[in-house]
């Protein structure tokens, strides 16, 4: 309004009495003329945008205001103004707001100030929400809707009380199904076991020979009892049934395999878990022991002639899949030297093909709890 006082007050040029004419004079009063024009226009022009600045900033008053109260994003106050920047900032902007803060705040600049450290943390909160596409998308959207801030709690923004699955828990809750499946799977293997060499036994099977010759002692020694006492023998009937119950007896009293085992503490999926670095040692242990006696010269006995055969054959399984005849061989020419192995595989028809499907159906019976013998019949 100065400015549009100013220009009114400038005197006319213009000579009334007939100096029109001039063309010096005349152009003085069209400068004048105009200049006014320009001043009112100027001055009409800046009211209007007061006006419209007005009508912004009340609208915007009236409107309801998002605050982030929940701290799904940057809290209060929201990430543009914790950067310092409006909302259409584009990604260098914020860029070079979050270096220009981090560096003014940083802990290492202001050592033992609280206020400087919860800066520091908001500002890199604040670049990590609007460098995030999705994160920015959702939190524009709520401050052009924030009554959908509440309304739409845990449908867009992440849940923070809602329960969660924990990834933790479910894979507790497995180790702990695990743990109880195992000795039972482990205690199906042995019924199988020993019902297989009680029918190896009965039937006088090779693998059965010791525990049938035990049982018919002991059964004799029964049917004598029996004749002393009552003068009576023990029927077919009788003495098969406690042939079968003392076959039983005996097998279970036996040393069976650790994979056939009765199942014990050791058996437990949680104490093999936790003794497994120990049994590796053990393992690497025994292995450097058995290399070292046979670069000394020195002669091993069966059991360990076997573990290393079957460590050139590739485990317990490829050891089980021999022949009783080819077992005998690689341990009576000590093929635990590897030369001799070479040889004794070098004159095998079968060394460079692969199991036969007859074999690997026994290794898989065995694995399930069936032993060779019952897999021949």
């Amino acid at each position: 309004m100065a400015l549009l006082q100013a220009h009114c007050l400038v005197p006319a040029f213009e000579n009334r009495r007939g100096n029109a004419s001039e063309p010096s004079v005349r152009l003085a009063v069209e400068t004048s003329r105009a200049r006014r024009r320009l001043a009112v226009k100027h001055c009409c022009s800046n009211m209007r945008r007061r006006i419209a600045a007005l009508a912004i900033v009340a609208t915007a008053a009236a409107a309801p205001k998002f605050e982030d109260k929940w701290e799904k994003f940057c809290g209060v106050p929201d990430c543009y103004t914790e950067l310092g920047l409006f909302p259409n900032a584009t990604k260098a902007q914020i860029r070079r707001a979050y270096r220009s803060l981090s560096l003014e705040f940083h802990p290492d600049k202001n050592p033992g100030d609280s206020r400087a450290l919860r800066k520091f943390n908001r500002v890199a909160r604040a670049n990590e929400v609007l460098t995030d596409d999705e994160q920015r998308k959702k939190l524009d959207y709520y401050t052009e809707n924030p009554s959908e801030y509440w309304s739409l709690y845990g449908t867009f923004v992440d849940f923070s009380y809602a329960p969660k699955t924990s990834l933790k828990g479910v894979l507790f809750i497995l180790l702990v199904f695990a743990a109880l499946v195992q000795p039972a799977l482990q205690y199906s293997k042995y019924q199988e076991y020993t019902k297989a060499l009680v029918k190896a036994a009965l039937a006088r099977a090779p693998e059965g020979a010791v525990f049938r010759k035990e049982a018919d002692e002991i059964v004799a020694e029964e049917s004598k009892k029996r004749k002393k006492g009552k003068k009576t023998k023990m029927t077919s009937q009788e003495e098969k049934a406690f042939l079968k119950e003392t076959l039983q007896r005996l097998v279970a009293k036996s040393d069976l395999p650790d994979e056939y085992a009765f199942p014990s503490l050791r058996d437990n999926l949680f104490v093999k878990v936790a003794t497994y670095p120990l049994s590796m040692f053990k393992s690497g242990a025994r292995s450097s022991e058995l290399k070292k006696k046979i670069a000394s010269g020195a002669v091993l006995d069966a059991d360990e002639a076997q573990e290393v055969i079957e460590g050139y054959l590739g485990g317990a399984d490829a050891w089980d899949a021999l022949s009783g005849t080819e077992q005998h061989k690689l341990l009576s020419t000590k093929c635990y030297l590897k030369e001799n192995f070479d040889k004794w595989q070098a004159t095998r028809p079968e060394a460079a093909s692969p199991l036969k499907a007859s074999t690997k159906r026994e290794i898989r019976q065995r694995k399930k709890g069936a032993p060779a013998f019952v897999m021949d019949e």
